[in-house]
Parts: C-alpha cells; structure tokens; sequence
C-alpha cells in the first residue's frame, strides 16, 4: 500500500487518521506539535521553521494529508503570524519540499466563507471573516496556484479526542450533561457536521482514487443547528438535557469572529465521488457507537 504522511497526528483527526491509515495497510508516517506521542513512525516537527526537506526526506510519502492546524478561534487572532504560518504558509513549504509525484490533500475550512452564505458550494466566493479563515484561505491558494495533484477538503468535524486532556465540542456537551452543569448551545449557528472517522473514509477514498485536483465540501449532507446536535446527541445516549438551553453566539462579544451559517453543499463531491455522505441520523449513530466504546464515557442512569 502507499506511504502516506499524516500532519496533525497529536489532534483529534491527525490521530483518528493515523489509526484507521495504518490498520488498512498503509505505512503511515505522522508528525506533530505534540513531543511525546505513543504513535509508532511519529515524528515532532515545528511546521513554523523554513524547510520541510527534513521531514519529507524522513518519511518518502507518496501521499500527504495535511490536518495539522491552529483551529481557536481566539488564539489565531491574538497570534495572527503563527496562525498564517502553520495553516496557511505550510501548504507552500509543503509543495517546495515534495516533488510532482506526491499528492497532498490538504484539510480546509467552512470558515473561508461570510455568514450570508447558506450550503456554500465550492464555487461560491470565499470572505473569511476570521484570522482562522484567512489563514486556511491562503493555503488553499499556495495549493491551487500550483500544477500539483491535490485535494481541497473543506469540512466541519465532530469526534472524539484521543488524549484525555484535550476537550472537543462534543466532550464538552458530554461532560456538562453528565455532570449536571448548566450549559448553553446555540440555537442561531447552522452546520453540516461529518464525523472524524466518516472523514476519514472519503480520504481514504481520495488517497487511493484519482479525482481531478478541486476543491471538495466534504460534511454531513443535512443541516441542523448547534444545539439541535447537542440534544440529538444526549437523546440518543439516553442522557437528560434538564440543563442544556438555547443560547445565541450574539451574546459572545469576546469570541473571535466565526460565520453563524457553517454550511456546506456536498452534491459536488458526491456526483464525482459517485459516494454517500451520512446524514443527521448517521452522523448521530455513529458518535453514539464510538462514544459507547469509550470508558470515560460509561452512563450510569
């Protein structure tokens, strides 16, 4: 099978990749921010440093998928040049490191998209209203902009993490209702979430498959709000919300700007793929099947 490099693989989906990579045959090299990692062919790379030959010339991929990113919001804002560097100036180190053999497919965002944009197709024009878009923006067009066989990937996930010390969206819902904290999710922000390991099926799907280089929406196929998530979720677990509320994102002044319709179309990838993105329900089931498999998250009703 290919020799494939994983980024980001001390995060929710670089690890999720890693794991599911490696048990389909791939030999799976994987880097990190992260300098202690239990992840067999790991190496710690700074993604901010100049040159990336070191680490292409240690791993030979034949396929990269480049999840690495600073994804807060508040952090990309308050540290815009270490923002730009890792997710956007690194796809440019990345292409000047590799040579033409080497397909990259390269994690993106619904955040390169204004707020007044429902299901977004990939056609659509791009106004990042955040640092965090603008960053993901100016990778995609380093990759674009070059002759390279790639794959644009703009995506909205939901998962678990693998470390225990990192807390996603979805553990925060969990742990909240669990332990009986009062808690608010937004009734006014729309998204198409996928789950980390539907996402990683249709890239696996695009590292062994040749589509024409695009960008590509890849997320759930239905809309629901944030909150209507949150209470999909618990109701499925069989978990009471009594102190899940609505909320508004409105009432946030110090959060870092972020579009409240995070929606994207996926009839592109879809009538090329010729592939079935999972709705609501199996986005639903398949968080409850994983969550079930996790200790820390043994109910007790």
């Amino acid at each position: 099978m290919k020799r494939i490099l994983i980024t980001g693989a001390s995060g929710m989906l670089g690890s999720t990749l890693v794991e599911i990579f490696s048990g389909c045959g791939f030999t799976v090299y994987a880097t990190g921010a992260d300098k202690e990692v239990d992840i067999p062919n790991y190496k710690f790379y700074n993604l901010a440093c100049e040159d990336y030959s070191e680490l292409i010339n240690w791993s030979n991929p034949e396929v990269i998928i480049h999840c690495a990113a600073i994804i807060n919001g508040n952090y990309c804002s308050e540290h815009p040049k270490e923002a730009f560097d890792i997710n956007g100036i690194s796809l440019k180190k990345i292409v000047e490191a590799t040579d033409n053999s080497v397909k990259i497919i390269y994690i993106s965002t619904d955040a390169v998209f204004p707020s007044d944009t429902h299901l977004a197709t990939e056609e659509d024009s791009i106004l990042p209203e955040s640092i965090y878009g603008k960053s993901k923006e100016i990778g995609e067009f380093f990759l674009r902009n070059t002759d390279r066989d790639y794959t644009i990937v703009r995506t909205t996930i939901v998962g678990l993490n693998k470390d225990s010390a990192k807390i996603g969206f979805v553990e925060w819902i969990l742990q909240s209702a669990i332990q009986k904290e009062e808690v608010g999710l937004f009734d006014d922000v729309l998204f198409t979430p996928i789950t980390i390991w539907n996402l990683a099926e249709e890239l696996m799907f695009l590292a062994t498959n040749s589509l024409p280089s695009k960008i590509y929406h890849i997320t759930g196929s239905e809309i629901l709000s944030k909150y209507e998530f949150g209470k999909s979720l618990l109701d499925a677990l069989g978990i009471p919300m009594e102190n899940i509320a609505k909320d508004s994102i409105l009432r946030f002044d110090d959060r870092a700007k972020r579009s409240t319709d995070q929606t994207l179309s996926v009839n592109l990838y879809q009538e090329h793929s010729k592939r079935v993105l999972p709705n609501n329900e199996k986005t639903i089931q398949t968080l409850v099947s994983k969550i079930q498999e996790n200790e820390k998250y043994q109910i007790r009703k």
